[in-house]
C-alpha cells in the first residue's frame, strides 16, 4: 500500500491482454480496496489525472492501441491508485522521445507534490537526475559509490567513477572533439570483485582498492558521502 512501482519498459510493463481500465482497477480490488464497480470508477479518475481522457482513452482499450508515452502514463496511473509513500520509478523515460520523456517528468513531479510522496528514480541520464533529483546515489557493480545532493554532486563529485560519468556528458561549451570516455568494461556480477568493483577501471586504484571495499563515510556536514581508499585532495 505504501510502495508502488513504475517499471522500466513501457511497451511490456503492461499485461497485453487486459484492458487498461482493469488493470488500475485491479490493484484496488487486490488490496481490498474496493470492489469491482468502484475500482473501475477510482480507475478512470486515476487515467483522467495522468491526461488520459475518457473520450480518447476509454476503460475499455487495450495496451497495444496505445503509444509508448501513453502506455507509460497508464503504468503511471496503476502506480498512484493507492495514493503510494514512495514512488520507485525505474528508467520511466525509456524508449521513449526527448519531448514525452520531459512530459512524463512533468507529470511525475506534479503528482508527487499533489501527492506528498518521495520518488526514487533509477535511470542512466544524468540529464534526467540534474533536473528532477534533490538528492542523488552513484552506483556501480552493485555498491554505492557516492551520495550527496545533486547541485553539489554536480559541482564537485569526489568519486573517481562520479568523475568519470560527469566528464563523459557532451557539453555545449565544450569545443573538444572527443569525448572523455572510461576505460575497460563493467564487472562480471557472476563474479564479483572482492574489492572497490571499480578500481580495474580507475586511474587512481591502490593495493587496497582490489582487496577491500572501502567504507562509505563522509566527505562534509552537506549530507555527502563517498566509498573510496584514495583521498579527495589526490582527485584534484
Amino acid at each position: 500500500n505504501a510502495i508502488s512501482m513504475i517499471f522500466q519498459e513501457p511497451m511490456t510493463a503492461l499485461n497485453p491482454v487486459q484492458t487498461i481500465g482493469n488493470q488500475v482497477a485491479e490493484t484496488l480490488i487486490i488490496h481490498g480496496q474496493a470492489k469491482r464497480s468502484e475500482a473501475l470508477k477510482v480507475a478512470r479518475e486515476k487515467l483522467n489525472r495522468v491526461g488520459l481522457t475518457a473520450k480518447q482513452f476509454p476503460l475499455s482499450k487495450y495496451p497495444h492501441e496505445l503509444s509508448g508515452g501513453q502506455r507509460q502514463r497508464v503504468a503511471i496511473a496503476l502506480a498512484i491508485a493507492m495514493r503510494p509513500q514512495i514512488l520507485i520509478a525505474d528508467e520511466p523515460t525509456t524508449a521513449l522521445d526527448v519531448t514525452v520523456q520531459a512530459q512524463i517528468m512533468h507529470l511525475m513531479a506534479d503528482i508527487q507534490k499533489e501527492f506528498g510522496m518521495s520518488i526514487i528514480l533509477i535511470t542512466h541520464d544524468l540529464g534526467v537526475v540534474a533536473g528532477n533529483s534533490d538528492e542523488m546515489l552513484v552506483m556501480y557493480g552493485g555498491e554505492v559509490m557516492e551520495i550527496g545532493q545533486t547541485d553539489r554532486l554536480y559541482e564537485n563529485p569526489t568519486h573517481p567513477y562520479t568523475q568519470g560519468l560527469m566528464s563523459a556528458v557532451p557539453r555545449l561549451d565544450d569545443s573538444s572533439e572527443r569525448l572523455i570516455t572510461i576505460p575497460g568494461n563493467p564487472p562480471n556480477m557472476m563474479l564479483k570483485p572482492i574489492g572497490c568493483p571499480f578500481s580495474p577501471r580507475c586511474q587512481y586504484t591502490q593495493e587496497s582498492c582490489s582487496s577491500q571495499m572501502p567504507e562509505l563515510l563522509m566527505v562534509d556536514k552537506n549530507v555527502h558521502y563517498r566509498a573510496c581508499h584514495v583521498a579527495v585532495k589526490e582527485l584534484t
